[in-house]
């Protein structure tokens, strides 16, 4: 087996390979355009794992980047993934090769650390074990779209459904919301969550994008993207960016006004848009993640378990795998990356 490794390639054959080897969106072209586009001194690293006789047989997306001092980038390379590799039929074997060319590779081209992503990702545990990476465990709920509506709704929580109705009643209305609008509304939503996160003494996670430039407009004007917004007499109290490739969509992000908890609008968007994407195809429906100790009453993460459990979703167990492969060099340029400011 060996390694192709390109910084550019053509779109469309790219995602055609993914999609013929069971990948996700984290492996497609228009999330490497969304990645470069969020992190500067970023260049992607399009790989394919190849037999020995040419034929495919798994696909990567990954992503080089350097510090932003001059001083300290040639010694700052990192590689990461968003998701595992793929590779056809599940073969484990070959996802293990795969991830020792991988770590190969880093090493070689100078890296000094390897991170190995979870999104959409259920497998390869057993496989960043055997390689030496440090291990992080976190939970993803899927929904199995070939379901009926009538058994996917039974499936849910009593509560859940309780609370569906009583969003109806209460008047909210969801909608695709147009590209501009979206993008503010999801934003402006983004932010007042991040500000009652801020006020019970958790970390700031405040937006810090500017509206011309911002990421999320590469996947929503692909055909890739959608926001979809929740209102209320003609406001907007809830919007969701939600991906869809190959047969799966994923809840990327969401922002939600007080207003919105109080009439389970966001309840009633995820609701609206599970029926949607199953009537259009979709195969399942990934309502995102948290730490697996969510699984913990004590957890501040635990409400967010709760919630998306009682969609009846199916509780994946992910990994997300790091190695610092130069520990000496790492160090040093943790001390430097201190002194001159991250």
């Amino acid at each position: 087996m060996r390694l192709q490794i390109s910084k550019k390639v053509n779109a469309s054959d790219w995602d055609t390979k993914i999609c013929l080897i069971g990948g996700s969106i984290f492996h497609s072209s228009i999330w490497a355009d969304y990645i470069v586009a969020t992190f500067p001194n970023t260049v992607p690293q399009f790989i394919t794992l190849l037999s020995n006789n040419g034929e495919l047989l798994g696909a990567a997306l990954g992503f080089q980047n350097y510090s932003k001092h001059k001083l300290i980038a040639r010694w700052t390379k990192r590689l990461w993934f968003d998701a595992m590799p793929v590779v056809r039929n599940n073969d484990k074997n070959a996802l293990r090769q795969f991830l020792q060319l991988l770590h190969n590779y880093a090493y070689n081209s100078g890296c000094i650390e390897l991170l190995v992503g979870s999104y959409a990702s259920h497998k390869g545990s057993s496989e960043l074990k055997e390689l030496g990476f440090k291990l992080t465990k976190r939970l993803e709920f899927e929904l199995q779209l070939e379901h009926s509506e009538h058994e996917l709704w039974r499936r849910m929580a009593h509560k859940r459904r309780k609370n569906i109705k009583k969003a109806i009643r209460m008047g909210v209305t969801i909608h695709d919301l147009p590209i501009e609008k979206g993008i503010y509304e999801l934003r402006r939503l983004q932010a007042e969550t991040a500000k009652r996160i801020l006020e019970r003494g958790g970390p700031d996670l405040t937006p810090k994008v500017q509206y011309a430039q911002d990421p999320v407009r590469i996947l929503v004007e692909s055909d890739f993207g959608r926001i979809v917004g929740a209102s209320i007499d003609g406001t907007v109290v809830s919007a969701s960016l939600f991906t869809c490739f190959n047969g799966l969509i994923y809840h990327l992000l969401s922002g939600h006004s007080q207003r919105a908890f109080e009439t389970q609008a966001p309840t009633l968007l995820l609701w609206e848009k599970i029926k949607q994407y199953r009537n259009e195809g979709a195969k399942k429906f990934n309502l995102g993640g948290c730490k697996a100790d969510a699984i913990n009453e004590d957890s501040p993460e635990h409400g967010v378990y709760v919630y998306k459990k009682a969609f009846g979703s199916q509780c994946w167990q992910c990994v997300t795998g790091k190695k610092i492969l130069r520990k000496t060099n790492y160090k040093i340029i943790n001390m430097a990356k201190d002194i001159l400011g991250r």
